[in-house]
This record gives C-alpha cells, structure tokens and sequence, in this order.
C-alpha cells in the first residue's frame, strides 16, 4: 500500500480482523494494535519523506504461541533499535526529543527485530496467553 495518513487506518482493520479470526486475547490483541499503530504511524510519517510513492506492506502470522507482525517499507534507512534508549529521567524541557515511541513498542511486546533489505524490515512478536474460558476474543 502506498505510505499516507489512509494506511493507518487499513492497517489497523486488519489488525482488527486478524486478532477476531485468530481468537485472539483482548489483552493481546489491544498491545498489538497499540504497537502496530506507533510503528506505522512512523513509518508514515518519517518513511514518506524524500517524495511520494514510497510503499508500505505489512504481514501478520500466527506460529504456534506467538504472533508475528512484520512492517516493511522503501523510505530511506532506519533502524529504530540502534538509538539509544530515551532519558525519562530528566525534566521535560531538558529531554532530546524522539525515542519514545519504539520504547513503547518494545513495553508492549517481547521481541522487536529490525532487518535492513533492499527496504526497512521491522519484526515484533508476542506471546499468545492460553484464550480465558468464554471470551478474550477481540470484538467490536
């Protein structure tokens, strides 16, 4: 799909579809959807510069326990886990801006993994707790 504020949206329905087929738990499905829109929501952002038709695909898969969801786009190279973590720490007006965000995908899920192609790859993955009796599933 081609990388603007549309993607946002697509992404996230089929994020929406793919954790209601799977069964997902609510607790899994919403640290998905909440990463997952943090990482496109960048990608849109930081990957459209330099010029139009830039694109953006992303993958979803169960491999047993765990979900993986792969984002891979042709913006210009960058690899999120190579900055150094954001200082929480200082006063507010002292902080360097950015950080944040890929500290919050890695929060929410238990592997990030970041892979530079002929594009930028970014993996993350999560553990899938057993389904609680009579729910957990993602509704709307």
């Amino acid at each position: 799909m081609e990388i603007g504020a549309p993607a946002v949206g697509r992404v996230a329905r089929a994020l929406d579809d793919f954790c209601r087929d799977e069964q997902l738990p609510h607790e899994v499905a919403w640290r998905l959807r909440v990463a997952l829109d943090e990482i496109v929501a960048n990608v849109v952002t930081h990957g459209a510069a330099g010029g139009g038709g830039r694109t953006m695909d992303v993958w979803f898969r169960r491999i047993g326990g765990d979900v993986e969801i792969t984002v891979a786009d042709d913006g210009p190279p960058f690899d999120p886990l190579s900055r150094p973590a954001p200082d929480t720490t200082s006063p507010l007006e002292k902080r360097r801006p950015g950080g944040l965000g890929i500290a919050l995908v890695r929060s929410l899920v238990d592997d990030v993994r970041y892979a530079r192609t002929t594009r930028n790859v970014l993996t993350i993955r999560k553990g899938v707790a057993s389904i609680p009796p009579g729910g957990g599933v993602l509704q709307e």
